[in-house]
């Protein structure tokens, strides 16, 4: 039997080849300012998010990390501007989940592919919808609220049309056969203070939006529409305990880069993001948005968009939820 070895000077060639093989931009990325593209006005949770990685990054990656705004259509504005841009890992966004997996479907006119464009690094942080009701409702249980809509007329306030509270509600009368009305506002304060002074029946929205009112008791929160109970609210129930499994709704956000970004550079990204959110100080600022901070390969991430997509994909298209 002959038992191979390789030299040091084989194992350096072989080496220096690999290196020559990889693209230039791998070799050496970063080799200017990054720019994380946020999609949404300034104060914002995604605008939050991004400081908070472009601190740590900058650190990290030894280069500038700037965060640049760029709202409009839903985050569209900001989205196609990356889907465009060089791809060579120093343009990046910082999207939420409604951009890459429902927007495709609600906007018909799109000028990018979400899905073919954008191409995937890491879901950053997620936090569960809430299911609340105004205090008044005579309803203190989920399947007692699908009750209560089952024999009189309901509405559900959400940040505007198109947003994951509108999809959210979508799926509530999918899930229970309820036909809750949806009411859009603009913006989360404004669709939470529709619930807080019973302008409206209730919401599917975030903790950010409603943890302040269901404190003072005058919003009512019936069920968390994630896998697990929020630690601001321990004795509110999941919707899988509510007797809803399907009912689950994620507000979640990722980094995305132009599709063509070569791969060693998105697995470079990939790997400073999920350190960035390992340290003890950002898992500090994100629980304070009521958001956990995540982190998966690319590969994770994009099955897990696949099933998000499908799935919203069908209860927008039966919902008919569309925006010219």
């Amino acid at each position: 039997m002959r038992i191979f070895s390789l030299s040091c000077s084989t194992l350096l060639a072989a080496g220096l080849t690999l290196t020559a093989s990889l693209p230039l931009a791998a070799q050496t990325y970063p080799t200017k300012p990054v720019h994380i593209v946020a999609p949404f006005v300034p104060g914002g949770p995604v605008d939050i998010m991004a400081r908070i990685l472009s601190e740590k990054l900058s650190a990290s990656m030894g280069t500038t990390v700037i965060v640049e705004n760029r709202p409009g259509a839903g985050g569209n504005v900001g989205a196609e501007y990356v889907a465009r841009a060089a791809a060579d890992g120093h343009t990046l966004l910082l999207a939420s989940g409604s951009i890459l997996t429902m927007n495709e479907a609600i906007y018909p006119t799109l000028n990018f592919s979400p899905s073919k464009d954008l191409a995937p690094i890491t879901v950053v942080g997620d936090m569960p919808l809430i299911v609340a009701i105004h205090a008044d409702v005579p309803a203190k249980t989920l399947k007692e609220f699908v009750s209560y809509a089952e024999k009189r007329e309901t509405f559900f306030s959400s940040p505007g049309n198109g947003t994951t509270g509108h999809a959210a509600t979508a799926l509530l009368n999918t899930t229970a056969n309820t036909k809750v009305t949806h009411v859009p506002y603009k913006g989360g304060s404004e669709s939470a203070r529709a619930v807080l002074t019973g302008m409206v029946t209730g919401a599917i929205d975030t903790p950010p939006s409603l943890l302040p009112h269901i404190r003072t008791g005058k919003v009512r929160a019936l069920a968390v529409a994630g896998p697990s109970r929020l630690d601001q609210l321990p004795d509110v129930p999941t919707t899988t305990e509510a007797g809803m499994p399907d009912l689950q709704v994620l507000t979640w956000f990722a980094l995305v880069a132009p599709a063509a970004t070569p791969p060693q550079v998105i697995d470079r990204i990939n790997k400073e993001v999920r350190q960035a959110l390992a340290l003890d100080d950002v898992k500090k600022r994100f629980d304070g948005m009521g958001i956990r901070p995540a982190g998966n390969t690319p590969q994770e991430f994009a099955s897990f968009a696949a099933a998000e997509r499908n799935k919203w994909g069908r209860i927008i298209k039966q919902a008919n939820i569309r925006i010219e």
